[in-house]
């Protein structure tokens, strides 16, 4: 695995996921922008989504996660856990409150055209409020609906996606831990996570080694799993000798990954009021000044522009020579990996200008 996917900060691939779900519901990829319908054919959608998670480096990688230990069969296997996992995993409730996924299919519902179909029974999962409210929705427009969109599956990403990333964080597989009688629950694997970060600091960057037995006391001292009395325990129990193992025999791919995959969770998986993203008409002047700034090109402004007013990717990029010749040269031709690296530009310039996180 490169340092180029593994760089940008994991969050921010699940925010894009979010946002790429919300445009292939919305069938930003196939129709074209004056169609006011959509029909939603789960397998159609299914077979898209998988596509997205398999041909994308960002998500293959940092997403599903193809450098863990042990190693997926295929990015296809690891692919089809995620979905099941985090996509088809049902978001349960919390304090008698609408999950997420009840909010999403809220949502949904508000867009359908025609007779609603009835909920599904029992704890919706991201995928089912995607699905099940009706085949024909009319589209998301104008873009602050999108958003708005993109938003609410965030929230449900936040939640579904939170053992699956613990698992990562760790280096391991998730197929190993999340599935059968034996499977680990998230709060020992934050606490698990938390020893790790704990007992790294104590190795002092000398990875590629077992941890001494006073690196793992104090490790254990400043973050204890409660599962386990002593370090000693955790160390001798399948998943701390997991962990250990993975961390003496550690390569460049999981000091990498690991960075990369900090950030995939939310620091609390709360489901408060959503937040709506920025909005077309609030972005506008950044996208003036980023290009001002140099951060961002002309073309590239008109290209984000297109892009946050409905139009096809294909239709944006036209056929403006600056976008073609800079695709072709410094991205080889993969159209999704240079609108990831103008997005991560101008987000980043959009976060100085405003104090965004």
């Amino acid at each position: 695995m490169g340092s180029g996917p593994a760089a940008k900060g994991g969050r921010d691939i699940v925010a894009y996921f979010a946002g790429h779900l919300a445009n292939l519901v919305n069938g930003n990829d196939t129709l074209p922008p004056h169609e006011e319908y959509v029909v939603v054919k789960p397998f159609s959608l299914y077979e898209r989504v998988r596509r997205l998670l398999t041909g994308n480096r960002r998500y293959s990688d940092g997403l599903v996660g193809v450098w863990a230990y042990p190693p997926p069969n295929s990015v296809d296997d690891a692919a089809d856990f995620y979905f099941d996992s985090v996509l088809d995993r049902p978001i349960s409730a919390r304090r008698d409150e609408p999950t997420s996924a009840y909010r999403l299919s809220e949502l949904i519902g508000t867009h359908v055209s025609g007779p609603r179909a009835p909920p599904p029974a029992g704890a919706l999962s991201t995928w089912k409020a995607l699905v099940g409210s009706g085949a024909r929705l009319r589209r998301f427009r104008p873009q602050s609906e999108l958003y708005e969109l993109s938003n609410r599956i965030l929230k449900c990403l936040d939640a579904a996606n939170r053992p699956y990333a613990e698992v990562l964080r760790l280096g391991l597989c998730p197929k190993e831990w999340l599935v059968g009688d034996a499977a680990v629950g998230v709060n020992t694997l934050k606490a698990a996570n938390a020893f790790l970060k704990a007992l790294k600091a104590e190795m002092k960057g000398e990875f590629g080694r077992r941890p001494t037995k006073s690196e793992l006391d104090a490790a254990f001292a400043a973050a204890p799993v409660p599962s386990c009395k002593t370090a000693a325990d955790f160390a001798a129990g399948l998943l701390g000798s997991a962990v250990l193992t993975r961390l003496a025999g550690q390569d460049q791919t999981y000091l990498v990954s690991f960075e990369a995959i900090e950030a995939t969770k939310a620091d609390e998986v709360a489901e408060e009021a959503d937040e709506p993203l920025m909005e077309a008409p609030e972005a506008a002047p950044f996208l003036a000044r980023a290009v001002e700034a140099g951060a961002i090109a002309e073309p590239e402004r008109e290209l984000l522009a297109a892009i946050m007013a409905g139009r096809s990717l294909a239709e944006a990029l036209g056929a403006n020579l600056f976008l073609r010749r800079r695709l072709k040269n410094e991205f080889d031709g993969d159209v999704s990996a240079y609108v990831e690296d103008l997005s991560t530009r101008t987000a980043r310039f959009v976060a100085g200008a405003t104090g965004r996180p």
